[in-house]
């Protein structure tokens, strides 16, 4: 595959909520979590936590394809005063800013105590404490937000009343007042704020050189596979970058074949769920029908030398219905049958009702 197979196709796709799964993707991993807090705090409250006790406590499964099955993100760890007082964290992140967040946060700090209080083993009935809760936001919008309004601010507090209204302690991570040559922390981390902080100014088509040069020192860490295909992903769902334009830079420190496959397998997922926009060229288009095809008989095949193995001879009814499928899904789910199945007259009775 060469890069002429790309000439001038910009891929774009609809992909829900994509700043907040990039995001979610890259911070799920405890190091760049510890190294956000770590390097961006301007409370100074993560200097008591131990973040090498840092956990993540909502495992979601969010692929380099971004696509999400669970959305909150929260991770646990203690103070460093030896003392038992769980911290609970909770990841939030914003592309724009609202006004009345901590209604929010407060909304998904209630939430979470009440899961914690019906757990009998934390036994709050008996006295038992929650902990500590603590809202990490991370803000890349347009216009500067320079701090979260606490819930105090917007209740009218009597003068010589305890101000300290429904409060929790936050940490607000604007990128928007951060130059890209101050960005700190690991490289994977930076690579991530570039890129989120590049696409809120209109410029990630002309940042993604820089971008890719962020993973040159961890190329070879196993983590950064995942890390550069889901923000190629991104790149090609928010800002239509031109298929070309991907694979020449990311193939300047990583092996090109792996990013042309990347990008291609991308389109290939598009185009088969009808959601690749734009016109595509005639050689490119068909290359993917051509593999589509190519994979479709290669699944047909392998369905009827299951069928041939385990029964040593398919009707030829069986056999005519097997190669009318067209969808690898169905040949995926089809496959499974022939092997589960005790008899043929079982098999075509699933065929029948497909």
């Amino acid at each position: 595959m060469t890069e002429s197979l790309f000439p001038n196709i910009s891929v774009g796709f609809e992909l829900a909520h994509p700043h907040d799964l990039l995001a979610r993707y890259f911070l799920i991993d405890k190091e760049l979590m510890a190294s956000m807090l770590e390097h961006y705090d301007g409370t100074g409250i993560v200097r008591s936590l131990d973040l090498g006790a840092l956990r993540c406590e909502s495992p979601i499964t969010i692929d380099c394809n971004l696509q999400e099955v669970i959305s909150d993100l929260r991770f646990s760890t203690k103070f460093k005063n030896g003392h038992y007082s769980k911290v609970f964290l909770f990841f939030e992140h914003q592309s724009k800013k609202i006004r009345l967040y901590s209604l929010h946060c407060l909304r998904k700090i209630l939430e979470f105590y009440e899961e914690w209080a019906a757990d009998p083993k934390n036994a709050i009935a008996e006295g038992g404490k929650f902990p500590y809760p603590l809202v990490v936001i991370l803000y890349h919008g347009n216009i500067s937000w320079r701090e979260l309004l606490q819930i105090a601010n917007l209740i009218a507090v009597p003068q010589g009343v305890d101000d300290k209204v429904l409060w929790f302690q936050s940490i607000l991570i604007d990128l928007s007042k951060i130059r890209c040559e101050e960005l700190q922390g690991h490289p994977a981390l930076i690579a991530l704020f570039d890129t989120l902080q590049s696409y809120s100014e209109g410029k990630l088509p002309e940042s993604l050189e820089r971008i890719v040069g962020h993973f040159e020192e961890i190329k070879t860490d196993p983590r950064t596979t995942g890390w550069r295909n889901s923000i190629i992903r991104y790149a090609m769902a928010t800002a239509k970058i031109n298929a070309k334009i991907i694979v020449r830079e990311f193939s300047k420190i990583f092996n090109k074949k792996e990013i042309e496959n990347m990008v291609m397998s991308t389109m290939e997922e598009l185009y088969t769920n009808g959601k690749l926009e734009g016109r595509l060229e005639g050689e490119l288009k068909g290359k993917l029908e051509g593999k589509l095809e190519g994979e479709t008989k290669r699944a047909i095949q392998s369905v009827l030398r299951l069928l041939n193995k385990r029964f040593h001879e398919v009707p030829e009814s069986i056999s005519h219905t097997v190669n009318s499928y067209t969808d690898l899904i169905a040949l995926d789910s089809l496959f499974d049958r022939a092997w589960e199945c005790k008899t043929l007259a079982e098999f075509e009775q699933d065929l029948v009702h497909h």
